[in-house]
């Protein structure tokens, strides 16, 4: 009996007091801090970075959707009897275009305002949200009315929300566009291949004064978030690009308002170039030309280019010119002519070429003759 009262105190002791379950700890999705926003014809195009945390910095795996959200502000409706053309330039920035310079002086709406008035402009669902990557970020393009019905300005304010499978992030940063009448496209897009770059020239469209020009690799696909190759936007209808030795497509807008936020004409047709090295190396610094038995011996100075390919020897008697090598150019500084005619005078002359194939000037010797044997 005692026996069997140990074995029962060692069983309760041994059951300890369970706690009450606990609900899992929600995965809560970290809020876009770096939405965007650019116009470009009558698209606006919002792009920020693909959700990927959660708000304890792990990885989010169960993303839902991504819910894009919409607030419109018209520019008021002007007083009764008020001319809406009234407006001095004191009161109004004269170097913007004139929506955006009317919305300068607006205060932007707040966080709280903006979930108030906010629609929801579309739901990119977890299945949609790999077609409309580009690259480490996501791309979303509106189609918003720019203009009331009766014409006034209207400004757009931005933000996104992303939904995991048990909570929602909090509203993203909101971004902020006063949309314009943009110009037509440029026209007649040309390329022309020079030593010093590749020269882009087009036809400005009509109330077109500024430019964007757009640059991408063979290899590369068209890229919404690229910046322009310009570090301003371009004053004329034309502009020299120096881009690394390759073939690229070039595209250019036509700019209503440099930015941020960029505002822009759609891209231009695609011209596309390839541009290489025309510039040819230095001719060697000197020639000689020594006279053997039945043999005229060539030395000449290197040519010191990094893209050096070889060089060209050439022989001349009178008028005629014969070039020795039928293939690639010889590598070496020396070379001989077994072949000379006695009693015949010949000039000897060397080029450099590099590996693109320009060839430099031609370096003379002085005239030579083999004599005849005795």
């Amino acid at each position: 009996m005692k026996k069997l009262f140990l074995v029962i105190c060692a069983v309760l002791l041994a059951c300890g007091k369970r706690g009450d379950p606990h609900a899992p700890v929600p995965v809560i999705p970290k809020a876009t801090t770096d939405l965007t926003v650019t116009q470009r014809g009558s698209k606006v195009i919002l792009t920020w970075s693909y959700p990927s945390l959660s708000t304890s910095g792990q990885t989010l795996h169960d993303l839902k959707r991504v819910d894009v959200y919409r607030v419109t502000e018209e520019w008021q409706v002007p007083q009764a009897g008020r001319d809406p053309n009234s407006i001095l330039p004191g009161d109004i920035d004269v170097t913007l275009p004139r929506p955006i310079a009317l919305f300068a002086k607006v205060p932007g709406i707040s966080p709280t305002q903006f979930t108030k008035l906010r629609e929801r402009v579309d739901s990119l669902e977890s299945t949609s949200l790999p077609a409309a990557s580009s690259g480490a970020h996501l791309v979303y393009e509106d189609t918003p009315k720019f203009k009331t019905t009766d014409g006034r300005p209207v400004r757009l304010n931005y933000a996104v929300v992303t939904e995991g499978s048990m909570a929602k992030s909090d509203v993203s940063n909101i971004a902020v566009i006063v949309p314009l009448e943009v110009p037509a496209p440029p026209a007649k897009i040309a390329a022309d291949v020079k030593a010093e770059g590749v020269t882009l020239s087009w036809e400005a469209p009509s109330g077109a004064k500024l430019f964007n020009v757009y640059r991408t690799g063979a290899n590369e696909a068209a890229n919404e978030l690229a910046p322009p190759i310009n570090a301003a936007p371009v004053q004329a209808s034309s502009y020299t690009d120096v881009p690394p030795y390759g073939t690229y497509s070039y595209r250019v807008t036509a700019v209503a308002s440099a930015g941020p936020p960029r505002i822009e004409s759609e891209p231009s047709t695609i011209v596309t170039t390839t541009y290489k090295d025309l510039l040819p190396p230095p001719a060697p610094a000197s020639l000689t030309a020594l006279v053997e038995v039945q043999n005229v011996r060539l030395i000449w100075d290197p040519v010191d280019v990094p893209d050096l390919w070889g060089y060209n020897v050439y022989r001349y008697q009178g008028k005629a010119r014969i070039k020795f090598q039928t293939g690639a150019p010889i590598p070496s500084t020396h070379f001989g002519d077994a072949s000379p005619q006695p009693g015949i005078e010949y000039v000897y002359a060397v080029t450099a070429v590099d590996k693109s194939g320009n060839e430099s000037a031609e370096r003379r010797a002085e005239p030579v003759l083999v004599p005849k044997t005795p």
